[in-house]
């Protein structure tokens, strides 16, 4: 296979999601929570992978420094699990296994594509090499403007848990009896 090939594959299966969440067939994110476990992964596995790179200079620590380091590694790693764990179980909930897994690796590439992509505007834009630094902080400072103007359009487009039970007819709704 060539990479064009690969390109139109991935292009098709993002549009087959795309398509799937407007519609209301797929949960993206459940709930508020779903999305920030599955942002915050990330965080806690870059920091778990922060002390984990500390791993080949172990010989050479004391015993209060190998403390903190395994503290460290199993606290971050567990809650790194944890918030994985929490994504697995939401996306698995509202989606079945089969289309359940497939939307966890979705998302999840999503999200480090996001992520990768803010911290590289960030990056751009304290970079020392350009000269247009003030030019790039504006453009950064525009960036996250429209983040927050556009912020809970994009969270109700993306969190869409209770629009598709909706839609299925799995929502519950709980009436108060003060009728009676």
């Amino acid at each position: 296979m060539d990479e064009n090939t690969i390109f139109i594959a991935l292009g098709l299966l993002c549009l087959f999601v795309l398509i799937g969440i407007v519609s209301n067939k797929i949960i993206f994110f459940d709930s508020d929570e779903d999305l920030w476990a599955n942002i915050l992964f990330f965080f806690w596995a870059l920091c778990f992978g922060g002390v984990a790179s500390l791993y080949p200079d172990l010989e050479t620590y004391t015993i209060i420094q190998k403390i903190f380091f395994w503290l460290g590694a199993v606290i971050f790693g567990s809650i790194a699990l944890g918030c994985l764990g929490k994504t697995f179980s939401a996306t698995i909930k509202g989606n079945g296994i089969i289309l359940g897994l497939f939307m966890l690796v979705f998302k999840l590439l999503f999200t480090l594509v996001m992520i990768l992509f803010i911290l590289g505007k960030i990056s751009e834009a304290f970079d020392d090499d350009n000269k247009k630094k003030k030019g790039n902080i504006v453009i950064l400072l525009a960036v996250f403007a429209l983040l927050k103007i556009f912020w809970k359009p994009l969270k109700s487009f993306f969190v869409n848990g209770d629009r598709v039970r909706a839609k299925r007819g799995e929502l519950i709704s709980i009436e108060s009896d003060t009728a009676n």
